[in-house]
C-alpha cells in the first residue's frame, strides 16, 4: 500500500512540475515530436523496400510468363534424351574391360570368317583417349587387325564393319597386295560402356 502511494504521490508531483516548468513541457513535446519523425522515417522505409520487393518479383514474373505456355524446353529436353539414348546404343555393353576385349575379339573373327579372310593376327588394347573417359564408365578400345584374302572379302568386310549396329570406327586401313591376294591392316577404335550386372 505505501508503495503504491508514493508512486502517486511521484506521479502527482511530475504533473505539477510540469504545469508549473514551461521548459521541461517544451522539451518533453520536441522529444515526443522527435520520436514521432524518427517513427514515421523508418515506416517509410520499410514501404520504400517492400515495394522494391514487389517490383522486382512482378519484374521475374513478366519475365517468366512468356516461358508458361512455352514448349520449347521440354522438347529440347526430350530430344537431347534421345540424342543420348542414341548414343547409348552406338556403343558395346560390356560387364568389364576383359569381357569387352573378348567380345569384340569373336565379333572380328566371325565377321573375318563370314566374308572369308583369314585373321594372322589380332590385339586388343586401351585406346590413346583411355585415360579421359575413365569417369563416365566408358572405355576406348583398340583393335589391330591383319588379314589376308581377296579385295574383294577386304571390300565386304569394310562394309561390314560400316554396317555394324554399334560403331567400330577404321582409324587406319594399310593394303599390300600379295600375289593375287592381298594383306589387310586395320586399327579399329571402338566405345564400351560398363554396365554394372544386376543379380
Amino acid at each position: 500500500m505505501e508503495m503504491m502511494d508514493s508512486s502517486v504521490s511521484a506521479w502527482n508531483a511530475m504533473r505539477a512540475e510540469l504545469r508549473g516548468n514551461v521548459r521541461l513541457r517544451m522539451g518533453l513535446l520536441l522529444l515526443l515530436a522527435i520520436l514521432g519523425l524518427w517513427l514515421n522515417l523508418l515506416a517509410l522505409d520499410q514501404a520504400k523496400a517492400w515495394s522494391a520487393e514487389a517490383e522486382e518479383a512482378r519484374l521475374q514474373l513478366e519475365r517468366l510468363r512468356p516461358l508458361r505456355g512455352s514448349t520449347q524446353w521440354p522438347q529440347r529436353a526430350e530430344e537431347a534424351r534421345k540424342h543420348l539414348e542414341a548414343a547409348k546404343a552406338l556403343q558395346w555393353p560390356a560387364s568389364s574391360r576383359g569381357a569387352a576385349e573378348a567380345a569384340l575379339q569373336d565379333h572380328l573373327r566371325v565377321l573375318a570368317e563370314k566374308t572369308g579372310l583369314m585373321v594372322r593376327d589380332l590385339s586388343i588394347g586401351l585406346g590413346s583417349s583411355a585415360d579421359a573417359l575413365k569417369d563416365a564408365q566408358t572405355l576406348q578400345l583398340r583393335a589391330h587387325l591383319v588379314l589376308d584374302g581377296s579385295k574383294q572379302s577386304t571390300m565386304t568386310l569394310l562394309g561390314e564393319l560400316a554396317a555394324s549396329p554399334r560403331v567400330l570406327a577404321v582409324e587406319t586401313l594399310k593394303l599390300r597386295p600379295q600375289g593375287q591376294n592381298m594383306r589387310a591392316e586395320l586399327d579399329l577404335g571402338v566405345l564400351v560402356r560398363i554396365e554394372e550386372r544386376r543379380p
